[in-house]
């Protein structure tokens, strides 16, 4: 006897139509996709006389799509409380209406026109709407439970659609967003999964490196494009970065373009761990700051010559007491040399004697030079150059170029200098600078008063990171309307200055990683005060 096989009842059919519907529904890419869908299928799976696919918009509804007997309302919007759409969406629940012409929440005017006698309409995203499902039939009919979780089911899949678009869309966009902003900051993206190897760069990155879009790169030739000297330095960084020890990876890079152009690339990472702990992807951005190395190390130049025209315009400025100090030694040399000579024409003239006056001589000569060279080195015009520089010894070499103008020998000067304190991290020659200009500030200031002193001090400030160097004189101090403009170019309070003097000090001062003010409450006087850096932290 062969066994009968049962037909399938229309509400399986339905329910495995709905399951061919979510699998299409979870390819779904977008908003449109998911529509077409529900317009295509709908039918098919509840049975209805026609299916219509509702948006909300703000306060309406808006009738997208629809797959009817005959024409309902698509393309038109509605109020939500104006139609059954949004009472189901406003009430978060399934309106399931047997006969439309009984039931208040419809309204009939609007349905005259069209074929429908029954409807089930059904929220998509039950806890917060954003769409409905309206299926629709001729006669009118009561509904099976079956029938009506159908039509719930439905509208649960297409809710999950339209949340795994949205999570795409903002996957992308943020992929965009991130795109954007480093392409407008001018940085590339990279990333390194450190299990399979995989060496993942954006384009940017790539032209950071010297390389074309197309072409392959990888770690192999990130490191080829690194310059041979800063090799070491990058495969130091990048061991260490990987190992997920120590800090994240920064470091500084020049690269060589196929060209032979050489650019400089700060290269950034921070690595991802896994939930034990475990480095697993090393992420991160290039940057390429050649055109901001180059425009500093122009402005360094330029810094550093208009220190020099500073230098060499204090010089010219004490031309006259340098003369006046090299006259000195010289002329006493002479004198000595003079005497040697006549000795030597006396026949009893201990040798002893002549030797004594030639090195007396020979001392002021020394003397003649010493000055030569200490004015040789300040007018000096070399590259901008730090190192760790003692403090007393430099505070000491100014103070005697700034005492070579003899009218400033009846300063008293009180130096508070401690032997021990830490070296500084300088430029020793536009430090000096620096000082000789306060120094000559403050002699000047006080040619006029009675009683002058210059005190000149140094010591560790609280952070232990920086030395202050301090200059106070007995002169009548600044005057308001100067002092709140001090530093700025071309304010003096000099008869014949021009004003520049201040201006290039606090420059130079905070290019050295220091600071340069004037200090207003000061008792006495004028009181000006300088940083330097400690060399102990280079």
């Amino acid at each position: 006897m062969t066994a009968s096989i049962a037909p399938i009842s229309p509400i399986t059919d339905n329910w495995l139509s709905l399951v061919s519907t979510v699998e299409k529904l979870s390819l779904c890419n977008s908003m449109a996709e998911i529509i077409n869908v529900v317009r295509d299928t709908a039918r098919r799976i509840t049975g209805a006389d026609g299916i219509t696919f509702v948006l909300r918009d703000g306060e309406l509804c808006h009738y997208v799509e629809e797959n009817a007997i005959g024409p309902l309302w698509k393309g038109r919007r509605f109020p939500l409380t104006a139609c059954i759409s949004g009472w189901c969406m406003l009430n978060r629940q399934t309106a399931a209406i047997p006969d439309i012409y009984k039931d208040p929440r419809i309204p009939h005017d609007a349905y005259r026109p069209t074929f429908v006698g029954s409807l089930v309409m059904t929220p998509v995203r039950a806890e917060d709407p954003i769409a409905a499902i309206g299926a629709y039939w001729k006669e009118r009919r009561e509904f099976s439970d079956g029938e009506i979780a159908v039509i719930d089911s439905l509208a649960r899949s297409t809710a999950a659609a339209i949340a795994a678009v949205k999570a795409h869309e903002t996957v992308r966009e943020g992929e965009e967003r991130l795109r954007l902003a480093l392409l407008a900051g001018g940085l590339g993206a990279w990333e390194f999964n450190l299990s399979t190897g995989a060496f993942i760069v954006s384009e940017q990155a790539k032209a950071h490196f010297g390389q074309g879009t197309d072409e392959a790169f990888d770690l192999e030739a990130l490191a080829a494009a690194i310059h041979p000297e800063d090799a070491g330095k990058w495969e130091k960084a990048f061991a260490s970065a990987c190992a997920g020890v120590g800090a994240d990876l920064c470091v500084e890079v020049r690269t060589v373009r196929p060209t032979g152009e050489m650019r400089w690339l700060e290269v950034r990472g921070q690595i991802a761990r896994d939930v034990n702990g475990g480095p697993v992807r090393l992420s991160g951005v290039t940057l390429d700051f050649t055109e901001r190395k180059l425009a500093k190390d122009r402005f360094e130049k330029l810094q550093s010559d208009l220190a020099h025209v500073g230098r060499l315009s204090e010089l010219g400025s004490m031309s006259a007491a340098f003369a006046h100090e090299l006259t000195q030694p010289l002329t006493a040399a002479q004198f000595y040399l003079a005497t040697a000579g006549n000795l030597l024409n006396a026949d009893t003239t201990p040798s002893a004697k002549i030797q004594e006056f030639l090195g007396k001589a020979e001392n002021q000569f020394a003397h003649a030079t010493q000055i030569i060279q200490r004015i040789r080195s300040f007018a000096s015009k070399g590259n901008s150059e730090r190192a760790a520089q003692a403090v007393p010894p430099m505070i000491d070499e100014a103070l005697e170029i700034a005492l070579i103008n003899p009218k400033y020998r009846g300063v008293e000067i009180h130096r508070s200098i401690p032997p021990d304190l830490p070296r500084v991290f300088v430029d020793k020659v536009q430090i000096q600078q620096v000082l000789l200009n306060l120094f000559r500030n403050a002699f000047e200031a006080m040619m006029e008063v009675e009683h002058q002193e210059l005190d000149v001090s140094a010591l560790l400030n609280q952070s232990g990171e920086m030395i202050e160097l301090r200059v106070q004189d007995t002169g009548p101090g600044l005057s308001p309307e100067i002092a709140s403009r001090l530093f700025e170019p071309f304010v003096t309070s000099k008869k014949n200055g021009m004003g520049i003097g201040l201006s290039i000090c606090r420059q130079i001062v905070e290019a050295q990683g220091g600071r340069m003010w004037a200090d207003l409450n000061s008792a006495r006087g004028a009181l000006f005060c300088i940083t330097a850096p400690c060399s102990t932290l280079h």
